[in-house]
C-alpha cells in the first residue's frame, strides 16, 4: 500500500472515531432519562471504537508514527531537554 492509501485510510479512521463519539456524546442520557439508543447499538459502536483503535495501530506501525503525537504550541514549554552524548563526562573508577 502507498504512503497517500494509507495517509487517506487514516483519515477515515480519525473522521470514523470521531463521528461515533460525537454519537455517543450526543446521545448520552441526561437528567434521568434513559439513553434513546439500544443497548445492540451502543455494543455496536463500542465493537466499532475497537476495530477502529486496532487499525489505526497498525497504519502508526506501517507509518513508522506514534499514537501518542500531540500538536505542540511554538511558544509551549519542551517537556523534555535533548542532552549529547559526547557531553556527558566519563565515569571514572
Amino acid at each position: 500500500m502507498d504512503e497517500k492509501a494509507l495517509h487517506d485510510e487514516q483519515r477515515l479512521m480519525r473522521m470514523m472515531r470521531k463521528t461515533l463519539t460525537s454519537i455517543v456524546r450526543d446521545t448520552a442520557p441526561r437528567d434521568g432519562n434513559p439513553s434513546p439508543l439500544t443497548e445492540a447499538t451502543i455494543l455496536g459502536i463500542k465493537d466499532c471504537l475497537v476495530v477502529i483503535s486496532s487499525r489505526e495501530t497498525e497504519l502508526a506501525k506501517l507509518t513508522g508514527r506514534t499514537l501518542d503525537e500531540r500538536p505542540r504550541f511554538t511558544d509551549e514549554t519542551p517537556t523534555s531537554h535533548a542532552v549529547k552524548i559526547s557531553s556527558i563526562p566519563k565515569k571514572t573508577h
